[in-house]
C-alpha cells in the first residue's frame, strides 16, 4: 500500500513516514500541495495524509483541491488540523495536529478498511472463495501446507492446534505476513511452531479464507517471501538438528 504524506514540518514528516513504513506502507513525503497534485495525476495512493501547514498552501486548501477532483474521490484523506473543512465525507478524517504518528496510521488503516469493505460489498459473492480446508498435520506437513497456500496465492488465516496451544499464520495472496505462537510473533513464531510440529506431528489445522479487508489492522511482522522464509527456516532447523547430534 502507498501513503502520500504532505507536511511543511520536516521532523513531523520523518515521524509519519517511519510509522507508515513500519506498518507496511510505501510512504512518500512532500511539502508542496501543488507538486503533490501533479503526482496524483500519475499515481493514486491508498491514503493521503496532510498537516495543516505546507510550503505553499494550507492543509485545508490542499484537501479542497483533492476533493474537487473526481478521480481522487475514493482516496481516503487524513487531515491533521484544528479546523474542519466544510465538505468532509465518509473517507475523510480530521485529527488534532499533535496526534501521535502511530494513531494517524491506525486511522488511515480504518479509512482504507472502510473503502475496501464497500468495494467488496458491491462485488458478487463467490461461494467457492469462502470454502476453508482443514485436516491433521499427520496427513500433510506444515511445510507442504504453507507451500501450497503460497503457490495457490491464498488469502486468509491458518490456525494450528498443537498440544493445547493455538498458532495463527496470516496469508495475503500467498505471502505469509504475520504469525503468532506461544507468545512469539513473526519469524520466531514460525520457527518455533515448525520445531514443535516436527517433534509432535499430531496437530490439527484449519485454513479460513478471508478478504484483505478483514485484516487491514493486523501487524506485518514478516517481510520475506514465503519461499525464502521456509528455505531459511529449513536451513536453521537442519543446523539445530546437527548441533543436537
Amino acid at each position: 500500500m502507498k501513503a502520500l504524506i504532505l507536511t511543511g514540518q520536516p521532523k513531523r514528516g520523518i515521524a509519519l513516514k517511519d510509522s507508515f513504513t513500519l506498518s507496511g506502507f510505501d510512504a512518500q513525503v512532500e511539502d508542496s500541495a501543488l507538486y503533490a497534485m501533479t503526482l496524483l495525476e500519475r499515481h493514486r495512493p491508498d491514503v493521503i495524509v496532510s498537516t495543516a501547514s505546507l510550503s505553499d498552501l494550507t492543509g485545508a486548501e490542499f484537501f479542497d483541491m483533492v476533493r474537487s477532483d473526481p478521480q481522487l474521490a475514493l482516496v481516503p484523506f487524513v487531515l491533521l488540523s484544528d479546523t474542519t473543512p466544510t465538505q468532509v465525507g465518509d473517507l475523510d478524517l480530521v485529527l488534532p495536529p499533535d496526534t501521535p504518528a502511530a494513531e494517524v496510521v491506525r486511522s488511515a488503516y480504518k479509512l482504507i478498511l472502510e473503502l475496501t469493505r464497500k468495494t467488496y460489498i458491491s462485488e458478487p459473492t463467490n461461494p467457492v472463495a469462502h470454502q476453508g480446508i482443514q485436516g491433521q498435520l499427520g496427513d500433510m506437513s506444515l511445510f507442504e501446507l504453507a507451500q501450497w497456500l503460497a503457490k495457490s496465492a491464498k488469502t486468509g488465516r491458518l490456525r494450528v492446534e498443537l498440544q493445547g496451544d493455538s498458532a495463527s499464520w496470516l496469508f495475503s495472496k500467498g505471502q505469509l505476513i504475520h504469525a503468532e505462537y506461544a507468545g512469539k510473533s513473526g519469524e520466531d513464531a514460525v520457527l518455533h511452531l515448525l520445531l514443535q510440529v516436527e517433534n509432535h506431528p499430531t496437530g490439527h489445522f484449519r485454513f479460513e479464507p478471508l478478504t484483505e479487508a478483514d485484516f487491514f489492522l493486523e501487524p506485518v511482522t514478516i517481510r520475506k517471501s514465503t519461499d525464502q522464509l521456509l528455505l531459511s527456516l529449513a536451513v536453521e532447523m537442519d543446523h539445530r538438528q546437527q548441533r543436537i547430534n
